[in-house]
């Protein structure tokens, strides 16, 4: 119809783009099916640049109309749906704020980048702010999990596939390549004010053909990796959570076996150190076990040296979330995280690094700054570097589990020396 109602007007695609304030290439979409549901203010502009009236306009406008609700109806069900929420969540007020704010700053294909070490709560975090955002968002909301720290991360092209037939693109439709399927994809995002939350993802590479293009699609990006190849997004790390914030959904958590026991959960969430996976663990632990209180599982974390054991609770092992980091480090950048577990001040430098990992400074430089990049270490303006407290008990254990104690006692000595020197 729109073909007709075009040469009708003796208008070229390029004169009706400029008369409507539509993009040529969405008007050709729109002529050849790939878009069967435009939004209300496109036909709108449609209508008024063919100088429809009437029956004519109205016919016109019906027709679009239907086409949305085809399209609603027909789209692939529970493909790309948000995970559910966790009605226990705490914290991270100024945080969703930041990522509340993506829907309303100007701009076209906004990219929203959230980074933090493992067991920090990105995904947490996107997915509350993503179910809050639904309302802003008529067209949808989609998440896709990038599995970028697994053996197997998801390929650019298979998850433009899932993406594609989500926003409801028949399968016929989907061209064979990594570029015809992106080019697609913001075709398709470009008239339609959607949501995409990619979540874990692993590098730049795979990230970039799954960001939107031109128009009020928004894609919200978590990761361990600071991406920093990535150009143009906003980004916000995610740090430990405050002592109150921790307070709050430990607290929270165990609901009423909350009562009573506050110098014993002001322990444990000192344990945790604002990680909020390992509150998680901790307060699931409890809520599980009716016999078990506060006291006793800080009597059990007492043991430094067998505390990272206790941090599981069924299939959620904190011990497990940075060995997915650690998995990713060369075996240069793996020997030298595991012998700072020795270093016994809060702190180091590059040189002491360079020390216990057996590399010039030059060397240490770059090893830990891949450190920083996967979230194992943080690093501070003054060129000192530290771990997260339970981070460096699996340094430590990796230690223990992979070099020898001839090699361990060697290690200690030198670090000794240096610091005497």
């Amino acid at each position: 119809m729109l073909r007709g109602h075009r040469r009708a007007a003796r208008l070229t695609l390029e004169q009706l783009a400029e008369a409507s304030g539509v993009s040529a290439r969405t008007l050709s979409d729109m002529e050849r099916g790939r878009s069967r549901g435009p939004q209300h203010r496109t036909v709108t502009a449609l209508a008024d640049a063919l100088a429809l009236e009437g029956d004519s306009c109205k016919e016109f406008v019906e027709l679009a109309r239907d086409g949305r609700l085809r399209d609603h109806w027909t789209r692939p069900a529970r493909l790309c749906e948000l995970p559910r929420l966790v009605d226990d969540f705490a914290g991270r007020a100024a945080e969703l704020a930041w990522v509340r704010e993506l829907a309303h700053v100007e701009g076209a294909g906004v990219v929203g980048l959230v980074t933090g070490s493992g067991g920090m709560g990105k995904t947490t975090l996107a997915v509350r702010a993503a179910h809050t955002l639904r309302p802003s968002f008529p067209d949808g909301v989609f998440f896709v999990d990038l599995l970028g720290m697994s053996p197997n991360p998801a390929a650019a092209t298979d998850a433009l596939r899932l993406l594609l037939r989500a926003l409801g693109v028949a399968d016929e439709q989907i061209p064979a390549d990594v570029a015809g399927r992106a080019s697609v994809y913001r075709s398709v995002l470009r008239d339609r004010r959607a949501l995409v939350v990619l979540d874990n993802a692993g590098s730049e590479e795979q990230v970039r053909p799954l960001l939107p293009g031109d128009g009020a699609s928004r894609a919200l990006i978590t990761a361990r990796r600071l991406l920093a190849g990535l150009e143009g997004v906003r980004r916000l790390a995610l740090d430990p959570l405050s002592s109150p914030e921790a307070t709050e959904l430990l607290t929270g958590i165990l609901g009423e076996r909350a009562a009573d026991q506050e110098p014993a959960l002001d322990r444990l969430v000192q344990l945790c150190e604002g990680m909020p996976l390992a509150l998680r663990i901790i307060g699931n632990r409890l809520v599980s076990r009716l016999g078990w209180d506060a006291a006793g599982l800080v009597a059990r974390l007492a043991d430094e040296e067998h505390r990272l054991d206790q941090f599981k609770a069924g299939d959620l092992k904190i011990a497990t979330a940075f060995a997915m980091s650690y998995e990713q480090l060369a075996e240069d950048a793996r020997r030298m995280f595991r012998r700072l577990a020795v270093v016994p001040s809060p702190d180091f430098d590059a040189t002491l690094a360079g020390v216990v990992g057996e590399v010039p400074v030059e060397v240490a430089w770059d090893v830990l700054d891949e450190l920083v990049d996967l979230g194992l270490l943080f690093d501070g303006p003054a060129g000192r570097y530290w771990f997260h407290d339970l981070v460096r008990l699996f340094a430590r254990m990796r230690l223990e589990a992979e070099e020898s104690p001839a090699e361990r006692e060697a290690l200690a000595a030198a670090v000794t020396s240096w610091l005497r020197t």
